[in-house]
């Protein structure tokens, strides 16, 4: 049975399932690719130890068939080098051809795939620009960290949310679901190219573990979700107070700035950096300074209590803020998470905290708000709750000054509707800690030693390079003068032979 296929759907497929199959698997099922007819359709399937996709394609089939397993590299090299645009696909006794060229078969059965089971399942509408969130996700997720719940993307009634534990980004979807599910690092699903493909995502429980099915398009991904508890992450996104300084730029502003940083060299002896200012020269520009001294300004607009505010951020997180789009930074602090709105969804991250000063006025006015609460019983709001994305110490309220209200305050605030609450501006309530400007992130210092020593390391070999390369070129000069002795040595015997020979004639 032959069964005319389109080339370029089936050459592009080919190179997502490549993402998943194992090819150095001691597992053979592992190392090819199923193929299985069915309704019209034909079915291109892959795995390893944890993940499975499978690819859909219709087909004018005569007669259904059963899965067969071949070699993947053979299948794929079989497609790439058929010149025609609609190959012919021809399965005969379990063995397949692609125009007259035989696979090679895998030994050994293909692990059926999961089944979404009839009962306990939650189903939920993906929309169509899953895959795009899905990619600008991507570079939040961590690739490295201990913490495996770290590694995946986390989908819920909020949206998707993807953290590394110093930099947060939230794409808010109005998705119905009933709880949340962290699914793996998508590397194999962004390979798909399924832009602008609508989908489902099924979960359901199996043997104490979540699995998932997540269905874009053509493709659908099986997978086991992560067993772990994914952060609040919404403890860490500051409160939106009246107190809350930004600044923002157009459209061609943030193309010149990612055009800066991607222009920065990065430094392996520290953490690249860029310091974000107001000059003072020319209050509407917005300044940036690189570690390493590179500067630029854009055209921006500032808030109006702005000041002399400045924070300092990695390259990397200033340069993930831009690439989803966002144009408008906010922030409460010099102390607290910087907020990138204004593109797709918010970005938040950390400062480096480089300097520190107390607050002294401040602290002045935040007695005076304790001591008008003691006398009207009316509790000053915090700030803003949140919680640390990075070792850096956030700010704290000043232990020095604790209030609580007795059991009996608190009841009548609860049960009055009549009473008007007098809520103050929020206010700085934090004396930073006094550290060292220089103290790093213990990891960040590890890291920055490493790099030192791969430099020295570099310069040594470098230097070994330079010495075996003069070693060598004294022992071609100390060759050449042996040959010219040599050489000397046999004009004299040759110039002595002669001198003996005239002699004897004479």
């Amino acid at each position: 049975m032959q069964i005319p296929v389109n080339k370029n759907s089936l050459a592009s497929a080919l190179t997502a399932l490549g993402k998943l199959v194992s090819r150095t698997s001691l597992i053979k099922a592992y190392q090819g690719i199923e193929i299985e007819g069915k309704a019209n359709t034909l079915f291109f399937r892959t795995r390893n130890v944890i993940e499975e996709i499978e690819f859909r394609l219709l087909a004018d089939l005569e007669d259904d068939f059963p899965p067969v397993l071949v070699e993947f590299e053979q299948f794929r090299l079989a497609v790439r080098n058929c010149k025609k645009k609609e190959l012919g696909l021809e399965i005969e006794n379990g063995e397949v051809f692609i125009e007259d060229v035989m696979v090679a078969p895998v030994k050994g059965r293909f692990p059926v795939p999961e089944i979404i089971p009839d009962q306990d399942v939650c189903v939920t509408d993906l929309p169509a620009d899953t895959l795009s969130a899905l990619e600008k996700l991507a570079p939040i997720a961590s690739k490295e960290d201990v913490r495996k719940v770290l590694k995946g993307i986390n989908i819920s009634r909020d949206g998707f949310t993807a953290a590394n534990g110093k930099e947060l980004s939230n794409i808010p979807f109005p998705l119905e679901m009933t709880g949340n599910v962290t699914i793996p690092f998508p590397l194999v699903l962004l390979a798909t190219k399924a832009f602008g493909e609508s989908g489902k995502l099924a979960t359901w429980q199996k043997d104490g573990e979540t699995h998932f099915e997540l269905t874009l398009g053509n493709w659908t991904w099986r997978a086991k979700a992560f067993k772990e508890n994914y952060p609040n992450w919404k403890r860490v996104v500051p409160e939106r107070t009246k107190k809350m300084y930004y600044v923002s730029f157009k459209q061609d502003a943030a193309e010149r700035l990612q055009r800066y940083l991607k222009s920065i060299p990065d430094d392996p002896r520290q953490t690249t950096s860029v310091k974000l200012s107001r000059l003072p020269d020319v209050p509407d520009h917005l300044n940036l300074a690189s570690s390493n001294g590179m500067l630029i300004s854009v055209l921006a607009e500032f808030d109006p209590n702005w000041g002399d505010l400045s924070f300092t951020v990695r390259k990397e997180f200033l340069a993930h803020l831009l690439n989803a789009g966002h144009v408008r930074i906010e922030m409460n602090d010099a102390y607290g998470p910087v907020v990138g709105t204004g593109g797709t969804g918010q970005y938040i991250a950390m400062p480096i905290i480089t300097k520190r000063t107390q607050a002294q006025p401040e602290q002045k006015s935040v007695q005076a708000s304790v001591q008008a609460e003691q006398v009207t019983h009316q509790p000053v709001p915090k700030s803003a709750e949140s919680i640390p994305v990075q070792n850096p110490p956030y700010p704290q309220e000043n232990p020095a000054k604790p209030h609580t209200h007795s059991t009996k305050e608190n009841t009548t605030m609860n049960e009055s509707p009549t009473i008007t609450r007098t809520v103050s501006d929020p206010v700085q309530t934090f004396t930073p800690n006094q550290e060292s400007e220089t103290k790093q992130n213990p990891l960040d210092e590890l890291t920055a030693k490493i790099e030192q020593m791969k430099v020295v390391l570099k310069e040594m070999f470098d230097e070994a390079v330079i010495l075996s390369r003069k070693a060598r070129e004294i022992a071609i000069a100390q060759k050449q003068k042996e040959r010219r002795f040599i050489q000397n040595q046999r004009t004299i015997e040759r110039i002595q032979r002669d001198t003996a020979s005239l002699t004897s004639v004479a």
